[in-house]
């Protein structure tokens, strides 16, 4: 499956049962798992950038595995907009849970940040045995 991922993403998820569109931006991501904002509104057709960017998430974060992916192959990136700190509350306070040291999460934020800076990268995902391969798309 190829996929375009970017931090701070906002990304369409279209139903295979009823062709319903859902929304989430991403906030990390990496060969394990993926940290999402899940937002409530639903969509007869895909929005635009500027009509998703006002909205606030119904869930701050949700973490799924990074197999998961390759469940749902209608997933389409609409656009990104930078993340900041407070879009990363909700997963800090995740990772908090688990007991992740300060100086590692300040570490983290500021990379997710720099990350949500850059344009999407061009992966390919594909799962070999149980394990998911990452690949970049030149």
């Amino acid at each position: 499956m190829d996929i375009e991922i970017s931090w701070g993403g906002y990304y369409a998820s279209i139903s295979d049962d009823n062709g319903e569109i859902t929304l989430f931006r991403l906030l990390d991501f990496n060969r394990d798992d993926y940290h999402i904002a899940i937002y409530q509104e639903k969509f007869q057709s895909i929005p635009m950038l500027n009509e998703v960017e006002g909205l606030s998430p119904f869930i701050g974060h949700a973490p799924f595995d990074s197999r998961s992916l390759l469940n749902n192959k209608k997933v389409l990136l609409i656009g990104s907009h930078q993340l900041s700190k407070s879009d990363l509350a909700g997963y800090m306070i995740y990772l908090e849970n688990f007991d992740v040291p300060s100086e590692d999460l300040e570490f983290l934020t500021q990379s997710i940040l720099e990350y949500s800076k850059e344009p999407p990268l061009q992966l390919w995902l594909t799962l070999v045995g149980e394990e998911l391969q990452i690949s970049k798309i030149e």
